[in-house]
């Protein structure tokens, strides 16, 4: 890799890290009143199948649960844990902050402080519901150190939460947390809301550090930092959106969620990834975190590469992420040269920049060694592959000569059949119903434009 330009550069921070979470259902219940099927939750127990527990949002019970009733029988332990639950979300739907925080350990003062903050984040989120699913206790997982320091009465249970904000982001959010519960004379409380977690485990930013949010015309951007520094973001996005729907049409949502982390190290936690994996990632558009991955994603920055890129860099690489927000690329199968070519074309499309500019690295390797033999593959957009500048230029240049050689009209309707195709056959038939030729006859255009455009 050779980033010689600003140009290249951009190019060179395109790298997109496609993450998909499987989403597992959990039975829920839930402060808005409404269930959700039981199934087998991701560490593999089957949840109980019983109907969910209700509370109205709109009159939490700020009561602390005791762990005995005069005159009713006693309840497990589970059941207190999951009343308790039941009344935090209530509180966090109805922005009832004192009956949050009489649900937290009285006597562990560093985790009310995160528990506290985690509340101001949400309700800048403004929540529309906030779920948990059944707890599944993990016995023994405590370990011993933190026992000593809770005391006998504290165990851990594993869970599912899941999150809808207010306004032009309707799809929830879904995560995993692993909390401890600790008994106080008589009272339950949570003690710990991340208990021995692994640290490559994804998780949303609202619960790693405070916050700010922004919301645009077409964007909501929130992450660490101040709203001035957000600003910007939302600035970008906001532009980016309608250079996306010019090209993809208006049957989206035409609305984006950018997340903005405070360096790559949280950019990296959130979205789960080894440590230092995305050095070379300006943005990533993923489904992690989300219910529904066919229905949403979002764009998870990395400010460390992001924020060096100039205006138009910025505007290129979001523009780039919200067309595979647009066409639900993280959950696609087709070939990764069209899904990341035509992310490209939307992206450098307007942005007054020839193509022995863009492609600069391609064009030279074609000039020195022939055209590709092949289109670009998935190995080729690794982001440690030496050779992922071409491969995004290739895969631009893909796009670029259907769009001259066809239409732009077909290089849309060839990406939406692609996109449908549910295999191999059913996308060799997509380029003869909708380009009237081959797969072989269309690397053999493709590889005589590289030529041409490299002046061979």
């Amino acid at each position: 890799m050779r980033p010689s330009s600003p140009t290249v550069l951009v190019r060179f921070l395109l790298a997109v890290a496609m993450l998909v979470v499987a989403a597992v259902v959990a039975g829920f219940f839930t402060a808005r009143g409404g269930p959700v099927p039981s199934a087998a939750n991701a560490r593999g127990y089957v949840a109980e199948d019983r109907p969910p527990v209700r509370v109205t949002p709109t009159t939490p019970t700020p009561e602390p649960t005791t762990s005995s009733r005069a005159g009713a029988p006693r309840p497990t332990r589970v059941e207190q844990a999951e009343e308790l639950l039941t009344r935090q979300a209530a509180a966090v739907t109805s922005e009832t902050k004192a009956a949050y925080l009489a649900t937290i350990d009285p006597e562990g003062a560093a985790f009310a402080q995160t528990a506290e903050r985690t509340y101001d984040n949400l309700a800048k989120l403004d929540v529309a519901a906030y779920t948990f699913g059944q707890l599944q206790e993990d016995v023994g997982a405590l370990a011993h150190a933190r026992r000593k320091q809770l005391g006998d009465t504290a165990w851990v249970a594993d869970v599912e939460v899941e999150v809808t904000f207010k306004g032009s982001d309707p799809e929830p959010w879904r995560y995993e947390q692993r909390l401890v519960f600790v008994e106080r004379d008589g009272v339950l409380y949570l003690a710990g809301d991340r208990e021995g977690e692994e640290t490559k485990r994804s998780k949303p930013i609202w619960l790693e550090a405070e916050i700010n949010v922004l919301r645009g015309k077409r964007s909501l951007v929130f992450g660490t930092g101040s709203k001035s520094r957000l600003r910007p973001y939302v600035t970008a996005a906001d532009r980016a959106v309608p250079r996306v729907t010019n090209v993809w049409g208006e049957f989206w949502a035409q609305y984006v969620v950018v997340v903005v982390p405070k360096n790559q190290g949280q950019m990296e936690r959130t979205v789960g990834t080894d440590a230092g994996s995305q050095s070379a990632v300006a943005a990533v558009t993923t489904s992690v975190g989300r219910s529904h991955p066919e229905l949403a994603s979002h764009i998870v920055v990395n400010p460390s590469t992001f924020d060096n890129v100039g205006d138009l860099g910025r505007l290129v690489v979001l523009t780039h992420e919200i067309t595979h927000v647009a066409t639900h690329a993280t959950v696609t199968g087709m070939p990764i040269w069209l899904s990341e070519g035509f992310a490209d074309y939307v992206g450098f499309r307007d942005a007054g920049l020839s193509t022995a500019v863009v492609a600069q690295e391609v064009l030279r390797d074609v000039r020195e060694n022939g055209a590709p033999k092949a289109l670009p593959s998935t190995e080729d957009f690794d982001p440690s592959s030496d050779g992922l500048d071409e491969a995004y230029e290739a895969a631009w240049l893909a796009c670029k000569y259907l769009a001259a050689h066809w239409n732009e009209q077909k290089l849309v309707a060839f990406y939406r059949a692609m996109n449908d195709a549910s295999s191999e056959a059913a996308r060799t038939a997509a380029y003869r119903t909708v380009l009237d030729t081959t797969p072989a006859a269309f690397l053999k255009g493709w590889r005589a434009y590289v030529e041409e455009k490299a002046g061979n």
